[in-house]
């Protein structure tokens, strides 16, 4: 059976064919997304456009689709009034700051102050409980979908559904009651999906060649890299990408880990919003205004000057609703003998690091079944030659890099196609 493998990521759109049977990937196509030009909140079109051009791809290669599995960035929303004509609409992304203050809207919304017992999440600005309000069809007529609902309406039927996963990152739904929260009945205008986490579970069809695709997944793109593990009990995860996580496999919310549901009735726990890639971006172009110069990538993927490390310590959480977020850009131990450009590019990569070194030596500090190994995943994983080594020197714990041609998030698409055969045969 072929499956179409699509991940809507922030910073590359990506598809995929598996052949279930023969257990394979072939025809890796990739578009921009979104986030490379700086959209925070992003006109349905692009997606549309975007999703038309790997479909026309596809059909110069000849090859019978038999399924779609879908997964995409996290926390995004769209308002729609329309669902024949949805292309003007936009797409609000979790990058997207409409939210002018947190505690107001948390008092609106939870004035018991049980947000993360609800939902399983920490609250920050960018989720879409805290966009919603202020949204042009927040008073509307409107349907509340996420990406994948909206691609399935404009290129075939969408069903009605939303997979549990991608509610769960609204911010809107009750995880363990399985139910949209309540104050959600009190807006009549706007329609919420009904939510399903069944694995074998179809969101709909869309056309393809003439041919009804049934599409499968509708999942985060987080949780599709978690399934791609397979992780033990005593590992971690650590996943570099535009932004950043910190995942294992335990089903238990504290102050600093979140729960996120995949399928069924399974969870694990996890820590986002951690700066990454983003955040590096900036930092990129302070230093290459302040040097007049284009050096930061190539140095930043070089092994660092270890005896360069703790000279500066540099605050990575920049934007607002990021890990850490203090409402300021911190930089301490700044010398004069300090401040040259290898220095401040090597602590910035320290820096980096040790974010991950602390919530894993925390971590183990404060439980009984401590982590004994990192997985390390993602791009920049793999372009920075020494983060692995400086990790182990800073956890003292074995590191393991996973080297994959296929990104991450398609794996676990592919470990979803196939337990989907398995579970309707």
């Amino acid at each position: 059976m072929n499956f179409l493998l699509f991940d809507f990521g922030a910073s590359r759109i990506k598809s995929i064919f598996f052949d279930t049977k023969n257990d394979e990937f072939s025809e890796l196509y990739s578009t921009p997304g979104a986030s490379l030009d700086n959209i925070d909140q992003v006109p349905i079109e692009f997606f549309l456009e975007s999703f038309q051009q790997h479909l026309s791809y596809r059909k110069s290669k000849n090859k019978k689709i038999d399924a779609i599995n879908i997964c995409c960035e996290m926390h995004g929303f769209a308002l729609v009034r329309d669902l024949m004509d949805i292309k003007k609409d936009h797409y609000i992304s979790w990058r997207a700051n409409n939210c002018k203050d947190l505690k107001s809207e948390l008092e609106f919304y939870f004035p018991n102050n049980n947000f993360k017992n609800l939902t399983g999440m920490n609250a920050r600005k960018g989720l879409p409980i805290f966009n919603i309000r202020r949204h042009k069809n927040y008073d509307q007529e409107s349907i509340f979908l996420t990406l994948p609902e909206c691609i399935i309406s404009k290129f075939g039927e969408w069903n009605g559904t939303m997979s549990k996963s991608l509610a769960a990152g609204t911010g809107l739904y009750d995880i363990e009651n399985n139910q949209w929260l309540g104050f959600t009945n009190k807006i009549s205008n706007i329609k919420f999906p009904d939510v399903k986490s069944e694995i074998n579970h179809t969101y709909g069809h869309i056309v393809i060649f003439g041919n009804k695709v049934p599409v499968y997944g509708s999942i985060g793109d987080l949780q599709a890299c978690i399934l791609a593990l397979d992780l033990k009990e005593n590992e971690i995860n650590v996943n570099l990408g535009t932004g950043s996580q910190v995942s294992k496999k335990f089903q238990k919310g504290d102050n600093s880990f979140e729960l996120r549901p995949t399928f069924n009735k399974e969870f694990f726990s996890t820590i986002t919003h951690i700066p990454c890639g983003r955040a590096l971006n900036i930092f990129s172009s302070i230093i290459e205004k302040k040097f007049k110069n284009n050096i930061f990538w190539n140095k930043f993927f070089m092994k660092s000057d270890m005896s360069n490390i703790n000279k500066i310590a540099i605050d990575l959480n920049v934007f607002e609703g990021s890990y850490k977020y203090k409402d300021r850009m911190s930089l301490k131990n700044i010398e004069e003998r300090n401040y040259d450009e290898n220095n401040l590019i090597d602590n910035i990569k320290f820096s980096l690091v040790k974010q991950y070194a602390d919530i894993i030596n925390t971590y183990n500090r404060e439980n009984k079944n401590p982590v004994s190994k990192i997985i390390l995943t993602g791009a920049l994983a793999n372009k920075i030659i020494d983060f692995k080594s400086i990790l182990n020197l800073q956890t003292k714990i074995d590191v393991e890099i996973i080297h994959n041609k296929i990104d991450s998030s398609l794996i676990g698409l592919s470990k979803i196609s196939k337990n989907i055969l398995e579970t309707k045969n």
